[in-house]
C-alpha cells in the first residue's frame, strides 16, 4: 500500500509541477524564427513549430501570440468562411489568457492589444464592423498604454504608429466610429513612428521588422500620397520577394495599383513555392490583372478562373467576375460575358470599392465603350504609349453618353499625368470636373484628387486644398470613401 502512495505521490507532484507551470513571457531565438516564418507566410511550417515550442515550453505565452499571428494571416489573406468559424473564436480565448500573464512584462499589455487588433481587422474582413471597431479601440487604448509604461520597447511603436495614421485619415463616412471610439491621430506622426523602428538598432529592432517593413511603403503611398518614394524605399531596402511571400504580396499589389504590372508579373514569377508557405488564391488574382491590363485576355481569363475557383472568401470576387465578363466582351462571346455579369450580382460582396463598382456597374445593366475600357487597362498597367495610340484622333464627340465623355477627358488628363505632361493633365482633368461633377461615376472625383496631387507636387498648396475639397464635396459616387480618405490626407500634408 505504501509503495502505491509512494507511486501516486511522485505522479500527482509530476502533474502538478507541469499544470502549474508559470505563465512567463519568453521571446528567445526560436520565437523569432517563427515569428520570421510566420511574416514570410511559411504558416505550415510555423505551426508546427509553435507545437513544438508549447510542448517544450508551455507556460510560454509568447507561443499563443505567435499563433494569433498565424491565425490573423491565414484568416485575413484567405477569407475562408469555415476557417474563420474556427478560428476567430480563439483571439478571445487568447486575451483572456494573456490578461492571466506576469503583469511586470512588457508583453503583457502588448500581446492583449495586438490580440484585440488581429481580432479587429479580421472581424472587419468578415464584415462584423462594430465588433472589429470595439476591438480596434480597445487595441488603440492599450498599446497606448504600454508605450507609456514601457517608452523603450520599440515593437510598440510600430503597431500604435498603424493605428495612428488609420485613425487621423479616417474618412467621413466612418468618421461618427472614431467620434464615438474617442479616438484621435495624425500621419505624420503614426508614419514617423513606423520609420523609427524601421531604423532602430536596439535590442527590440527585429522582433516585428518584418511587419514595419511590410506596411510603411503603404503608408507612405495611401498616407503621404508620395509614389516615388514609396519605389525608392521599396528598391534600396533589402526586401526577399522569393522567400518572403508577404512581402512579395506588398510589392505585387502596390506594382499593380500604380501602373507596374510588368514588376508584377516578375515578383509573382520568382517566387520560390513549396509546402512550407501558406497556398494563396491572391497570386491568381494578381496574375489575372496583370495580364488584362498587357490585353493578354487568354492568359487573364485563365488566372482569373483558377483564383474565382480556389478563393473561399468574397473579397475581389465581384470585381474579378466583372473583368471575366469584360475579357468575353471584348472577344466577341456576349453569351459568356452576360454569363459573368449575372455572377458580378449574385456572388461576392461589396465591402471594398472594387466591388461595389462591379456590382454597379453590372446593375447598370450597359457595356463599357471598347476603346476607353482598352486605354483604361493600357494604362494602369503602364503601357502609357499604347493607351494614348487608343485614343487618339478622338474628340469627346466621338462618345454618345455623358459617362464616356467625362471617361474620355479624364482618362486623357491620367495618361498625361503619367507621362508627366502635367499641363495637358491639369486641363484634361478639368473637363472631367466640369462633365461630370454631377455623375455617379468616379472619374471626376478621381480627377480633383489627381489634380490636388500635382499642385501639392508643385508647391501650389493652396490651389491642391481647392481640388483635394472639390474631390471631397462631391456625393455619391463610385469610390468616395477611399478617395475621400486619400484627399482628406492630402489636405493634412499641404497644411503641414
Amino acid at each position: 500500500m505504501s509503495k502505491f502512495l509512494f507511486i501516486l505521490g511522485i505522479i500527482f507532484c509530476t502533474s502538478t509541477s507541469l499544470w502549474s507551470q508559470p505563465k512567463q513571457y519568453i521571446w528567445n531565438e526560436k520565437s523569432q524564427l517563427i515569428y520570421e516564418s510566420i511574416t514570410s507566410l511559411k504558416i505550415p511550417e510555423a505551426r508546427k513549430n509553435i507545437s513544438i515550442e508549447r510542448k517544450n515550453n508551455p507556460g510560454n505565452l509568447v507561443n499563443d501570440l505567435l499563433e494569433s499571428y498565424a491565425d490573423f494571416y491565414e484568416l485575413f489573406l484567405n477569407e475562408n468562411k469555415a476557417e474563420f468559424q474556427r478560428l476567430y473564436p480563439q483571439f478571445e480565448n487568447r486575451i483572456k489568457l494573456f490578461s492571466s500573464g506576469p503583469k511586470n512584462s512588457p508583453y503583457y499589455l502588448f500581446s492583449i492589444g495586438i490580440a484585440h487588433l488581429h481580432k479587429s481587422i479580421v472581424a472587419f474582413r468578415f464584415d462584423k464592423t462594430w465588433d472589429a471597431a470595439w476591438d480596434f479601440r480597445k487595441a488603440y487604448f492599450i498599446i497606448k498604454d504600454n508605450k507609456k509604461a514601457y517608452p523603450d520597447f520599440s515593437p510598440n511603436d510600430v503597431y500604435f504608429g498603424i493605428i495612428t495614421t488609420v485613425v487621423g485619415t479616417i474618412p467621413k463616412g466612418y468618421q461618427w466610429i472614431v467620434n464615438i471610439l474617442g479616438l484621435n491621430g495624425k500621419i505624420s506622426d503614426g508614419n514617423a513612428l513606423v520609420l523609427k523602428y524601421i531604423n532602430s538598432k536596439d535590442a527590440y529592432s527585429n522582433r516585428c521588422r518584418n511587419e514595419a517593413l511590410l506596411v510603411y511603403p503603404y503608408l507612405l503611398m495611401n498616407f503621404e500620397g508620395d509614389q516615388k518614394k514609396t519605389f525608392a524605399f521599396i528598391e534600396n531596402m533589402a526586401y526577399d520577394f522569393k522567400k518572403n511571400h508577404m512581402h512579395a504580396y506588398m510589392a505585387a499589389n502596390l506594382y499593380l495599383n500604380h501602373q507596374q504590372s510588368s514588376k508584377t508579373l516578375n515578383v509573382i514569377q520568382h517566387l520560390e513555392t513549396n509546402s512550407n508557405y501558406l497556398p494563396l488564391p491572391f497570386w491568381n488574382l494578381e496574375l489575372g490583372y496583370a495580364y488584362i491590363n498587357e490585353l493578354k485576355l487568354d492568359k487573364a481569363q485563365k488566372s482569373l478562373t483558377d483564383f474565382i475557383q480556389t478563393f473561399k472568401g468574397n473579397f475581389y470576387v465581384k470585381d474579378a467576375y466583372e473583368r471575366l465578363s469584360w475579357i468575353a466582351y471584348m472577344q466577341g462571346d456576349m453569351n459568356k460575358a452576360n454569363f459573368y455579369r449575372k455572377q458580378v450580382l449574385t456572388i461576392g460582396n461589396q465591402i471594398t470599392d472594387a466591388d461595389k463598382q462591379a456590382f454597379q456597374n453590372a446593375k447598370k445593366g450597359t457595356w463599357p465603350n471598347q476603346i476607353l475600357l482598352k486605354a483604361r487597362l493600357l494604362s494602369d498597367g503602364g503601357y502609357q504609349t499604347q493607351a494614348i495610340n487608343v485614343l487618339n484622333g478622338k474628340t469627346s464627340n466621338d462618345f454618345e453618353n455623358d459617362a464616356d465623355k467625362t471617361e474620355f477627358a479624364y482618362r486623357l488628363g491620367r495618361i498625361y499625368d503619367l507621362l508627366e505632361q502635367h499641363e495637358n493633365a491639369i486641363k484634361y482633368y478639368k473637363s472631367a470636373i466640369e462633365k461630370g461633377s454631377d455623375q455617379p461615376e468616379y472619374f471626376a472625383a478621381k480627377a480633383a484628387l489627381l489634380a490636388g496631387n500635382i499642385y501639392e507636387n508643385k508647391g501650389q498648396y493652396a490651389k491642391a486644398i481647392e481640388f483635394y475639397n472639390i474631390c471631397i464635396e462631391m456625393k455619391d459616387h463610385a469610390f468616395k470613401n477611399s478617395l475621400d480618405q486619400k484627399a482628406k490626407s492630402g489636405i493634412q500634408r499641404c497644411l503641414k
